[in-house]
């Protein structure tokens, strides 16, 4: 029963449908996932841990990066139906054909340039961009963002 609850806790949250998605494509390093789904990366590294916890993804290091890849030899024999299955599953989401074409832009610009000379890919900001863009509101006298 614990190994079901722990896939479908991982399958059960937008970020890390995204990051399965983009994975459907082949492997990525933490800062090409970085770069594609635009969040920080501690988040992004929360998200990724959960996945591998559950069997959904395995990691592979490389030197100094880390790649990540669906799991097709999970030891949770619910991964691979619920990996099957997403497979057939939102490829005309809008958000997700955005998703996989920035990761075909990260594959082919490849981890050195993303990682190690901070490379950015065109079309979304970064998470410090999006939050300091935020419409101000006024709050006794002081303006801090609209959460």
């Amino acid at each position: 029963m614990r190994a079901y609850e722990d896939i479908m806790k991982a399958a059960s949250d937008p970020t890390r449908v995204r990051i399965l998605k983009i994975l459907e494509g082949g492997e990525m390093c933490v800062c090409q996932i970085i770069a594609v789904i635009a969040l920080g990366q501690s988040t992004i590294s929360k998200h990724l841990f959960l996945l591998r916890a559950a069997g959904l993804i395995k990691d592979r290091r490389d030197k100094k990066w880390i790649h990540y890849s669906l799991d097709g030899k999970s030891v949770n024999l619910y991964a691979g139906p619920v990996l099957r299955n997403l497979r057939k599953w939102l490829n005309d989401d809008p958000l997700v054909l955005k998703d996989r074409e920035r990761a075909a832009m990260a594959r082919e610009i490849g981890p050195i340039a993303i990682c190690e000379h901070g490379m950015k890919l065109p079309g979304r900001r970064s998470p410090l961009t999006r939050f300091h863009n935020r419409p101000l509101k006024r709050t006794y006298g002081t303006a801090r963002p609209i959460a």
